[in-house]
């Protein structure tokens, strides 16, 4: 027997062992990337649905907060200087708060922003006239005065709805290819349910209620 060819033969063998070792070790390495990139992206994730869930509540806050504003006025002590002042500026505060907060989805998610603007758009077609109407009440000079029975009710659930569907899919990890779905869904409703035409009486009174705020007019009524 030939000494070369043995060694020859245990050589190859050795070379052999070795590639398979190696590929084995490139393998474990581009799985185990491959776990950490997930794990990465999950936790990347998570961290994201957590500020966007956050961002979500306090912008729906944002409009439970409007439509409580007719019974924040009726609720009203006295019809002092003082008191329309603290009402007028609480008006102001939900009124920024809401163009905050859509500007905020704006940059966020157009699909959601759009909802968002749809619903506070079904809102005020009766926000408007509820504070009228709570401002022309006479003020509570009792605990017993309290209007139990007041109910200021919004027609706008389909919105809502709408709104709180674009959200939840917007949490999904793949939610951006639902936007074109959601968008459709969106002009559906619209369609079904078009946008009040403003009066003229409102569009006065809102003008006078920005010229009372430029000017410091504690009296200035809300219609928007």
């Amino acid at each position: 027997m030939n000494p070369d060819s043995g060694r020859k033969g245990i050589g190859a063998a050795s070379a052999a062992a070795m590639d398979t070792g190696s590929r084995i070790t490139l393998a474990l390495g581009v799985v185990t990337a491959g776990v950490a990139l997930i794990g990465y992206w999950l936790n990347l994730h998570i961290k994201r649905r957590e500020i966007k869930i956050q961002t979500y509540a306090t912008a729906l806050q944002a409009i439970h907060d409007y439509e409580e504003l007719p019974y924040a006025i009726r609720r009203r002590r006295s019809s002092e200087a003082e008191v329309r002042a603290t009402l007028a500026e609480k008006i102001s505060e939900v009124i920024a708060k809401l163009n905050y907060h859509q500007t905020l989805l704006n940059m966020h998610s157009p699909v959601v922003a759009e909802a968002y603007s749809d619903l506070f758009a079904r809102t005020r077609q009766l926000g408007g006239p509820y504070r009228g109407a709570a401002w022309r009440t006479n003020p509570i000079s009792a605990d017993e005065d309290v209007p139990r029975a007041a109910y200021y009710p919004y027609d706008n659930e389909p919105e809502l709805k709408m709104c709180l569907l674009a959200m939840r899919r917007e949490l999904t990890p793949l939610g951006y290819l639902l936007r074109g779905h959601t968008r459709r869904l969106l002009r559906a409703l619209r369609e079904q349910r078009p946008t009040r035409e403003e009066p003229e009486w409102m569009r006065l009174r809102r003008e006078r209620l920005f010229r009372g705020l430029e000017t410091g007019d504690p009296a200035a009524e809300s219609t928007c």
